[in-house]
């Protein structure tokens, strides 16, 4: 069989030299042939395809036109599909299989045709490398046609927060006026609450300290800073699209700001199947051999999810990370990350680490282009995990982009809705999976204000409590036979629950009450201030302390002094904590039916 290469320069296509470069780029950086011909603008893709079938002596298959056989897309798998650049077409009576395959038809693609095949004669056509991609997102929509996961409805309205906004006030009356030695039984059982959920936060923080310089650590060890770009490894980015041509230009702006070889990126298009306006630009701006577009029902494009799981079924990067179109990550985010998993694995492979393989990493600083006071406490709290909702809530959380993944383990595991798992990346037990933070940032053009913030954190908390609810109900059912790191994580998640209803309770009551006893030594109301007043300090003083304490060794003393706002934010969350009750208490009867 004559090769692409003896073809192309016998029909003049390409010159000596312009292989020989293209060759060499392939044989240090990998790849195909033909993408780092068209790459280099030696001459088209329809020009390297036409070759390609010419050289095949096969003729071309349109796999959009002339789809495969149902029955073997039922079949398929899709992500190996992809990545080995084959697709088993129909099955002929002869005993032979079709197959439409984008890249050459070597020994090696025999050999794996026929491991799936055994017994049959592989009969090959050339196909587009789109085409390949269009039909396998298009099977992958088929199958999850019936399944498509539903995102939780949204509990909070303007009712619970008004409802949150007229109790604060209402609390403070009843502390001043219900007689003290109430007032008093009322604060000992909320600094009971506090002192419960208190005490796992605390823990939790003191774990994340001990833990900081071990093996776990996101902080690297300089590995990718030495790294030739030719040895960088593949990269896959995904972004869901859309507003035309506006957003394309949004898009590729922000892409542009990216300090990552191009042709060691893997850019994936997640585009509505509806959107016409946003296909028709893509179709005028000819994105190059480095970015696929992906189309899909609209109802899949809403859902972050299932939008990042159809480019994850594309993937071939070894690494790869989701971003909102008007995100803007730091130049150096895609090498840092490279950085933190080839280290982690290095530590792993010489023994060095016991820690379980790491996942993924969460981008440590998200923030919007104006000033935004909350965005540096916010970010060191979540750094942290502790006070605030744990971000497993509905698909529109914020937290399924912005994290890279290692794409084996991710796929392993499950795809992007493993960031709304509720067993997810801030749950206890050795089974969660390792997803540690990236000491680095990223900037969005419509990041939330202060007040869309506060009602993003309500209603990622209304989710939270009903979620708790639910598995603390069918732990208390499954009695003994209850495993022990679930029951774990879920009264982890309970006593970061407690800490934020009472957190205002006792803050507010105990100063109430020590006003109203100042003078009465002795007394109940007295005793209970004491003890309120103190939990609220050493608890609170510990987890700041604990807070500052991490981020100051992990990203410096500025991120230090940000922790010590803490408490302020974690009034705001208990806020938020209240109107989330409220719109759980009050769901319609008919919503509370499993």
């Amino acid at each position: 069989m004559v090769s692409i290469a003896q073809w192309l320069v016998a029909e003049g296509l390409l010159d000596a030299s312009q292989l020989a470069s293209a060759t060499d780029r392939q044989r240090r950086q990998g790849g195909y042939l033909g993408d780092h011909l068209v790459e280099a603008g030696h001459l088209t893709a329809e020009e390297f395809y036409d070759a390609l079938e010419r050289s095949w002596r096969q003729e071309r298959r349109d796999l959009v036109a002339d789809p495969p056989d149902g029955a073997l897309l039922v079949e398929l798998d899709l992500e190996r599909t992809v990545e080995l650049g084959w697709i088993a077409c129909e099955l002929g009576d002869d005993g032979s299989v079709v197959v439409a395959s984008s890249v050459p038809p070597t020994e090696d693609l025999v050999a794996e045709v026929l491991d799936h095949f055994p017994g049959r004669q592989p009969e090959f056509a050339s196909c587009r490398g789109d085409d390949l991609d269009s039909v396998a997102i298009a099977a992958r929509v088929e199958r999850l046609a019936g399944a498509r996961r539903t995102p939780p409805a949204r509990l909070v309205h303007p009712i619970h927060i008004a409802l949150a906004a007229v109790g604060a006030p209402v609390a403070m009356a009843a502390a001043v006026l219900v007689p003290l030695d109430v007032l008093a039984v009322l604060l000992l059982v909320a600094a009971a609450a506090f002192l419960v959920g208190g005490v796992i936060q605390v823990l939790t923080g003191y774990a994340l300290l001990a833990g900081l310089d071990g093996p776990g650590s996101s902080t690297g060890t300089g590995l990718a800073a030495v790294v030739d770009d030719s040895e960088l490894p593949l990269y896959t980015v995904i972004v869901r699209v859309c507003g035309g041509r506006e957003g394309l230009e949004e898009l590729f702006d922000n892409f542009r700001a990216l300090d990552y070889p191009r042709d060691r990126t893997d850019a994936i298009i997640v585009v509505a199947q509806e959107d016409v306006e946003t296909l028709r630009a893509l179709r005028a701006t000819s994105p190059r051999g480095w970015v696929r577009v992906a189309r899909v029902p609209m109802a899949d494009f809403v859902d972050v999810v299932q939008a990042c799981d159809h480019g994850l079924a594309l993937a071939r990067g070894r690494y790869v990370v989701a971003y909102d179109q008007d995100e803007r990550p730091a130049p150096d985010q895609l090498r840092r990350a490279v950085e933190v998993f080839e280290s982690d694995l290095a530590a792993r492979l010489a023994g060095a680490s016991p820690a379980p393989p790491l996942v993924g990493l969460r981008v440590a600083r998200r923030s919007g282009s104006q000033p935004f006071a909350l965005d540096r406490m916010a970010e060191a709290d979540e750094a942290l995990g502790f006070g605030g909702p744990s971000g497993r809530g509905p698909a529109r959380s914020p937290e399924v982009t912005a994290v890279h993944f290692n794409m084996r383990l991710l796929r392993r595991l499950g795809g992007f809705g493993l960031l709304l798992s509720r067993g997810g990346p801030r749950g206890n037990g050795d089974a969660t999976p390792r997803i540690e933070a990236l000491d680095s940032s990223s900037v969005r053009a419509s990041a939330p204000d202060a007040l869309a913030w506060w009602d993003q954190q309500a209603d990622a908390f209304s989710q939270d409590v009903l979620d708790v609810a639910t598995r603390t109900v069918a732990l208390l059912r499954r009695g003994a036979e209850r495993p022990a790191e679930e029951a774990s994580a879920v009264a982890a998640r309970l006593g970061a629950i407690l800490l934020l209803l009472s957190y205002p309770v006792v803050l507010g009551g105990g100063v109430a009450a020590a006003l109203r006893s100042s003078g009465m030594v002795g007394s109940l109301a007295g005793n209970a201030a004491s003890v309120a007043l103190g939990e609220v300090v050493l608890v609170v003083g510990a987890v700041t302390i604990v807070a500052a304490a991490f981020l100051a060794r992990r990203r410096g003393w500025r991120a230090g002094v940000d922790a010590l706002a803490l408490p302020v934010l974690w009034l705001l969350y208990s806020f938020a904590a209240w109107a989330a009750l409220y719109a759980v208490l009050l769901r319609p009867r008919r919503a509370r039916r499993p």
